[in-house]
């Protein structure tokens, strides 16, 4: 997945208040508190997500959620902005496997084997879900079954 694309995903570099030229712009960027909130609803709207899986991928309550996505010229901390770049970076890499996003997401709600039997999207929340997913759409993009 392209690192233009990720940034695509989290609604362009306007949102996260650099130049991105590689992964550790997002960590400078993360840093100084430079992510914005508006990244949240982008995320959640291109990947469907409810106010409760986006709650548990931030590590905050529901309502905790509902106050962020209103403060929409604020910024994320660094552990959220952390959780949201894994999550572009898991639709990025769905994008780019499906070549089409409405699939992508159709994929993400549908039990996987390789995955437990579990719901893409029921492992959004943890570092080691995502990565487990990104490992599942990297085999299904070298001809994989999964």
């Amino acid at each position: 997945m392209s690192l233009d694309t990720i940034v695509r995903v989290m609604g362009g570099e306007d949102n996260i208040g650099r130049n991105i030229k590689s992964p550790l712009d997002f960590i400078k960027a993360s840093r100084e508190g430079k992510i914005s909130v508006r990244i949240v609803k982008v995320i959640q709207d291109r990947a469907h997500l409810t106010n409760y899986r986006m709650a548990r991928i931030l590590n905050v309550s529901e309502t905790t959620l509902q106050r962020i996505k209103k403060m929409q010229d604020s910024n994320l901390g660094e552990a959220e902005s952390d959780a949201v770049y894994d999550v572009s970076k898991v639709i990025a890499k769905g994008i780019e496997v499906f070549e089409n996003e409405d699939d992508f997401n159709e994929w993400l709600n549908t039990r996987n084997t390789a995955l437990g039997n579990e719901r893409p999207v029921d492992l959004l929340h943890s570092s080691i879900g995502r990565e487990q997913i990104i490992n599942v759409l990297n085999a299904l993009a070298h001809g994989i079954y999964s």
